[in-house]
């Protein structure tokens, strides 16, 4: 306001005065005998309007001048004035509008050479596939990568492998594990794809791990724990076997020479068929286990869903009476998952909690199925039974670890198979019950 007003005054008293300079000449004119006074008032009019004109010229000067450094992002300008009439006022403000933008600049630059910096050192190789089959090498880990396999086009691609080219057109947000072709050999990658706006036009982003080195380890260390499993079971079994089919053969060759009774035989015998149908089933366990559970999808009611499986559950709680409860948010909630594999899943969890509750005066078992705010599903199983104890939360997912007698320790195991099946998770907690509470997310 201070400057407006300024301006206005020096603009005004100009403006008179060239009027004023311009009447006098006028007046000066009609009178013949005047002609020093039409010269001195010729001149005034002169200088008015020169310092009008220069008045307005100066202001416009600066503007433009304000306006030409940010048109050129040049930051450097400064626009002080102290000669007075207001631009003294205006300098002031367009220099601290000039600092300002500076200052917006210097931590925008900053910020763009950050984010520069954590794209092209991501250990992920990141590509950018236009509207036009345009490809883009992002970063370092690309550009290693894909040294010897210039990526310029999508039909680029075709190079590492059909894989690659038909994860490369599935749709924004999937996430696979699926296979390259570097110098011709294969190796497993994670893909991921993602699609962003540039300058108005969507682009996709796909970004791939490299991670067969570390799959190839943790297949080794699998398949060292799975022998060490399998060498204990088998040996466990095979042993008592191996000595009483001795002892059998023995009683056998016994008998034979003495015409005696083979009862003793029969019954060593019947122990070993018995000890080889048990290896038999351990064995045909294991191989169903090895089969990772294919997910078909579909949308289905929750209530009517989860009724069947709570009866399904308490048929195995015998005379037993056991409280067990269904709680549903929303009302109305319906799943998009394989109501088979999830309804076999959760038989298992629901199982678990009635035997864990055999000891408990009065049993009580929740199933709880919850739509997150971030559209996920959380379904518990809770119950008031001893609870877990907190060094095994972790093992009772381990394939035929269990802390039941008679136990196949099988059911946790596939159950995590089938959340990781269906993308999600699951995770042993304390209930508000007092006992476990098998948490799967979907």
């Amino acid at each position: 306001m201070d400057f407006r007003r300024r301006f206005e005054f020096g603009l005004g008293w100009r403006t008179l005065a060239l009027i004023g300079s311009v009447w006098l000449f006028t007046l000066s004119a009609s009178a013949p005998d005047l002609r020093a006074g039409r010269i001195v008032a010729g001149l005034l009019a002169v200088a008015a309007f020169s310092s009008l004109w220069n008045f307005i010229r100066r202001t416009n000067f600066v503007v433009a001048r304000f306006v030409e450094s940010v048109r050129f992002e040049d930051f450097s300008q400064r626009f002080s004035d102290p000669s007075g009439g207001g631009f003294d006022i205006l300098g002031q403000t367009l220099d601290s509008a000039i600092k300002t933008l500076q200052t917006r600049h210097m931590h925008a630059s900053a910020e763009t050479r950050f984010l520069s910096a954590v794209v092209d050192d991501a250990p992920s190789a990141l590509l950018s596939i236009d509207q036009d089959g345009g490809v883009q090498v992002l970063n370092k880990a690309a550009r290693q990568l894909f040294a010897r396999n210039p990526l310029n086009r999508i039909s680029d691609l075709e190079t590492l492998g059909p894989d690659l080219v038909a994860a490369a057109k599935l749709p924004a947000g999937s996430r696979k594990i699926t296979r390259l072709l570097l110098d011709g050999v294969p190796q497993k990658a994670v893909f991921a794809s993602a699609q962003v706006a540039r300058l108005d036009r969507p682009v996709t982003i796909l970004s791939i791990l490299p991670v067969q080195s570390e799959l190839g380890a943790m297949e080794l260390a699998a398949q060292a724990d799975l022998v060490r499993v399998l060498t204990h079971e088998i040996m466990n079994s095979l042993t008592p076997v191996t000595s009483l089919a001795r002892a059998g053969a023995e009683l056998v060759a016994a008998a034979e020479q003495s015409g005696g009774d083979l009862s003793e035989a029969r019954t060593a015998t019947e122990t070993v068929a018995r000890r080889s149908e048990g290896i038999l089933r351990f064995v045909e366990s294991y191989r169903e286990f090895a089969q990772s559970p294919e997910v078909h999808r579909k949308l289905f009611d929750a209530r009517s869903w989860s009724e069947e499986i709570l009866r399904l559950a308490r048929t195995g709680a015998g005379d037993r009476t056991i409280d067990t409860r269904l709680e549903i948010h929303p009302v109305g909630l319906s799943l998009n998952a394989d109501p088979e594999l999830l309804a076999q899943a959760l038989l298992n969890l629901l199982r678990n909690a009635v035997r864990a509750t055999s000891d408990v005066e009065r049993p009580v078992i929740v199933l709880a199925i919850t739509r997150e705010t971030n559209g996920r599903v959380r379904v518990e199983v809770r119950d008031n039974g001893p609870g877990i104890a907190a060094d095994r939360l972790e093992d009772i997912f381990l394939p035929f670890y269990t802390t039941h007698k008679g136990g196949s320790g099988v059911g946790l195991s596939f159950a995590r198979q089938v959340a990781l099946a269906h993308g999600g998770s699951i995770v042993a907690l304390a209930a508000p019950e007092g006992g476990a509470n098998l948490r799967m997310m979907i």
